[in-house]
């Protein structure tokens, strides 16, 4: 898994971590893509949550190829 060191947008606080699953059963656009991921972040400062949603495998394999290879 890649690191995430990404700032809050909203304060700028450190976003961390907080845990992830596949997103292939639930979400449209991801049915079968047992490789798509949604993360999930919190910011330490704020409290915030985000969800981070892998791209779709089609862009995987085509726009974002190069980083997903």
């Amino acid at each position: 898994m890649k690191q995430f060191n990404d700032k809050c947008p909203f304060c700028g606080g450190q976003l961390s971590h907080d845990g992830e699953e596949s997103v292939g059963t639930w979400r449209e656009g991801y049915e079968g893509d047992d490789e798509a991921l949604i993360h999930y972040m919190k910011c330490r400062e704020c409290g915030r949550d985000f969800e981070v949603f892998d791209p779709v495998k089609s862009e995987r394999e085509t726009d974002y190829k190069d980083y997903w290879q």
